[in-house]
């Protein structure tokens, strides 16, 4: 647990919102014509954002505001009664969500409104008001009534709810003020490496829920970065061998867990898949090319995929067996480097080509399980722009 604290940062802490006033500002011209006007204002020196949603008059969200800049028009209304309702981030910047098929929550630093959003558990998409938490409907159903009191009332002038009540409130005891809500930390913060936006979610692994590239690769790396370290260090070649096929082993469970839960198929089916492990490279790959055609050696050669194929058996003798090759190792792996009951010694150079060749098939398999479930395009191409953007800086 220590190691996992210091890695993603305090778990399950409140965060405030972000504060500021949502106002609905009432005025009568010379010609007795009323006029309704929306707005947010915020002077609280920590980071802010606000997206927008439109809402019916019983304070139900229907819709995503596209906010433009300065003299742009934002997109109309899905319905001719509703109102537009601006929905703050907390104090670090981030917004919570809550998916409306899974029912879980996370936040992240993105509320795309151009493009569809994507729940890091399930996978579900849907506009961003779709993915609003409990407290923000009740935010915005409060926002709805204080706007058609405010058109009900014979008198002009600004009518507000104050959000900075409800940031001072965070942490401390005694009640609360009326629509309080804050954000929660979760256990894994990342950056996209698709896109660049942060996700702050429950356990390791997800879907991006701005561009819906899942993150299994990225945590791959991660830990393969971690192996390589402690093999250029060390000298337990056999245990960091060990510890790279099981990373890939985790990785690839959580992509075949999310075909199984995503891709229809028979009962049977789906629990073979939901129950697959991937100790065993070679039936593990033939059966995601005939069932997903997804192809793990893609750009192998047949070296590698032999080399990579045998320290996959291996992991087996230095888990089960302390290292001592048996009759079922030599049988099914074909080697012929060692004996019966003789130890099995990797050397730096075979720990180190193994964890290359884990990376590279699980890149395979993370373009093959994107090409079944592929990235919202829009986000992706922000983010190439902005790379090309930066490079061009440098220049």
């Amino acid at each position: 647990m220590a190691e996992q604290a210091s890695r993603y940062g305090k778990e399950f802490q409140e965060i405030a919102h972000c504060g500021g006033q949502f106002t609905v500002t009432i005025e009568t011209d010379e010609n007795n014509r009323r006029g309704i006007a929306f707005g947010i204002r915020n002077s609280r020196p920590n980071p802010a954002g606000h997206f927008g949603v439109y809402a019916i008059p019983q304070g139900v969200p229907v819709g995503t505001i596209q906010l433009g800049g300065i003299g742009q028009p934002c997109n109309p209304a899905p319905l001719s009664d509703c109102l537009p309702i601006f929905i703050g981030s907390d104090s670090h910047g981030m917004y919570g969500h809550q998916c409306e098929s899974c029912k879980q929550y996370w936040r992240s630093k993105g509320a795309p409104s151009h493009w569809r959003m994507t729940c890091p558990y399930c996978g579900l998409r849907a506009e961003c008001h779709s993915f609003l938490t409990e407290g923000q409907r009740k935010y915005t159903s409060a926002c709805v009534d204080l706007a058609i009191k405010a058109m009900e009332s014979d008198h002009d002038g600004e009518h507000v709810i104050d959000m900075d009540q409800v940031a001072d409130a965070v942490g401390k005891e005694g009640p609360k003020p009326e629509f309080y809500y804050a954000e929660e930390t979760q256990q894994n913060r990342y950056t996209c490496s698709a896109c660049n936006d942060v996700n702050d979610i429950l356990g390791r692994y997800g879907y991006c829920s701005t561009c819906g590239t899942y993150n299994g690769l990225g945590e791959l790396e991660k830990d393969i970065l971690s192996i390589k370290g402690k093999i250029t260090a060390g000298q337990e070649y056999e245990d960091y061998v060990k510890d790279a096929v099981s990373a890939f082993d985790s990785y690839a469970r959580q992509i075949a867990k999310q075909m199984a839960n995503r891709i229809p198929m028979t009962p049977n089916r789906r629990k073979e898949w939901d129950n697959k492990l991937f100790h065993s490279l070679r039936p593990r790959a033939d059966e995601l090319k005939m069932v997903f055609d997804i192809n793990l050696f893609e750009g192998m050669s047949q070296n590698d995929i032999n080399f990579a194929t045998l320290m996959f058996f291996r992991r087996h003798v230095y888990e089960h067996n302390g290292g001592e090759a048996d009759e079922r190792y030599l049988k099914q792996s074909g080697d012929t480097s060692v004996r019966v009951k003789q130890l099995i010694r990797e050397s730096k150079e075979s720990a180190l080509k193994t964890s290359d060749l884990i990376v590279a098939i699980g890149k395979n398999l993370h373009t093959g399980f994107h090409k079944i479930f592929p990235p919202e395009e829009l986000p992706l191409k922000y983010e190439s722009s902005r790379q090309k953007r930066i490079k061009q800086g440098k220049r």
